[in-house]
């Protein structure tokens, strides 16, 4: 059968609509998290690109050939020259740029290297709010922010810390880099290898061509709803049992230690996690 325009071969339209709607979901969170701790759009964004291209040259690579820029760029549906960047930045050790700030980052960046408001030793002048003749934080927002409102972006600034106001009335930069909310290296290292590796079980198990068994991967909950006080009970349990769980887990592999020479060598573990949601919270 010849596939019509509107027909996407190999792929079930309603399969992509389901996967896109999933995948919304899951981003959800992690958008919150990006936004909480001053990631922009525009930065996410790079990365994601740059993970969709070493995955499609990783991860798809025909048997025996090394993935060109063409066939990834069919793959991914980026341009070969936006390609090309993203796997020259990867031979460099860039992958992790930080193009696109925030519009908070833009403004705080250019406060501290803009001569026009920089004063002696290139320290940041303190600004007044508005002034039709000297450097003002509404001139700054302007030039570094777009069409932002600077009153929004002043109350942003204060909110996180980032500025203060002087007796006179002046705007004071107490800081170059835009974080809304600190958050200690372990914690992130610790959120990305969780996440990785859920999600690296559930790819496993959605593979159709995988070979072998699926990964184990359960989830146990009640679908009616449920009172505040019988989720607490639940965590309690949860978080009872669970430890319990896991430590004989633990003391499983401590006491299963091997020498191997075996190569490729693997890592392996089991992670448990609680969830709960208010059912007024809208389902995407």
């Amino acid at each position: 059968m010849k596939a019509t325009p509107d027909q996407d071969p190999g792929t079930d339209r309603g399969l992509k609509e389901g996967l896109l709607a999933a995948f919304r979901r899951l981003l959800r969170p992690l958008a919150r998290i990006l936004i909480r701790h001053g990631i922009a759009y525009g930065e996410f964004a790079e990365v994601a690109k740059t993970v969709f291209v070493e995955a499609a040259a990783e991860d798809f690579a025909l048997p025996g050939r090394k993935s060109s820029g063409s066939r990834i760029a069919i793959l991914t549906g980026l341009t070969r020259k936006e390609v090309k960047r993203l796997l020259d930045q990867a031979k460099q050790g860039k992958t992790m740029t930080r193009a696109n700030p925030s519009r908070a980052g833009r403004v705080l960046a250019g406060w501290h290297s803009d001569p026009r408001f920089t004063g002696p030793y290139g320290l940041p002048l303190e600004l007044p709010f508005d002034s039709e003749t000297d450097p003002s934080f509404s001139e700054l927002v302007r030039r570094y922010s777009g069409d932002m409102p600077a009153r929004a972006m002043l109350e942003e600034l204060v909110r996180v810390q980032a500025v203060e106001m002087t007796p006179d009335e002046r705007i004071k930069p107490l800081g170059r880099v835009y974080i809304p909310f600190e958050l200690d290296k372990e914690s992130v290292e610790r959120l990305g290898q969780t996440l990785a590796d859920l999600g690296e079980t559930l790819s496993f198990n959605l593979d159709p061509s995988r070979g072998g068994t699926a990964k184990f991967e359960r989830r146990v909950y009640q679908a009616d709803p449920m009172s505040g006080e019988k989720v607490e009970r639940f965590h309690l349990v949860v978080a009872d049992k669970g430890q319990a769980l896991l430590e004989y887990l633990d003391d499983w592999l401590d006491s299963h230690t091997e020498e191997t020479s075996e190569s490729p060598k693997y890592r392996a573990g089991v992670g448990i996690y609680f969830f709960s949601s208010t059912l007024n919270e809208p389902e995407e």
